[in-house]
């Protein structure tokens, strides 16, 4: 009888040298995608467009959190000048009204009255001076109005 001669030797540590590294590789790769993974649920979302046209304008609730409410623009977006633009839309009742959308944003100025139903305030809020328009929408009821648009427009003190 001949005997086969085979050689297994040198082959077995290179596989087994192989499967090692195949497995640091998945061991490496499921870590990066936990981490990732955590960094992304535990980071807190970021401002969308709107909340950062809010902020640039001095107009976010989280400036103004002693009044304890906010009004939500219905219009938001910065000018090509770097103007902040946002356009509020209140109410003549005790809940939403022009007087309460002042005190909710300490808008203290005095007011200019710039035509039959249009009113402007000027102030400062940090480093932007705001503008603030308010158009009434007369009622049919003698000295009310249904609602009122409130235009606001803010721009950086430094910039020119």
């Amino acid at each position: 009888m001949e005997r086969m001669i085979t050689r297994t030797g040198p082959t077995r540590p290179r596989r087994r040298r192989l499967l090692v590294w195949f497995l640091a590789l998945c061991v490496v790769w499921t870590l990066g995608a936990i981490a990732w993974a955590a960094v992304a649920l535990l980071t807190p979302a970021g401002d969308g467009p709107e909340e950062a046209v809010e902020r640039k304008a001095g107009m976010h609730h989280d400036q103004h959190q002693p009044a304890g409410r906010y009004y939500i623009p219905r219009y938001a977006k910065v000018e090509k000048d770097g103007t902040a633009v946002l356009r509020y839309e209140v109410g003549n009742s005790q809940d939403s009204s022009v007087k309460d959308f002042l005190r909710t944003y300490d808008i203290t100025a005095e007011p200019k009255r710039t035509g039959p139903s249009d009113v402007t305030y000027s102030d400062r809020f940090g480093d932007v001076r705001r503008t603030f328009t308010v158009n009434y929408n007369p009622s049919p009821e003698p000295g009310g109005y249904d609602y009122a648009r409130i235009t606001v427009r803010a721009r950086g003190t430094d910039a020119s």
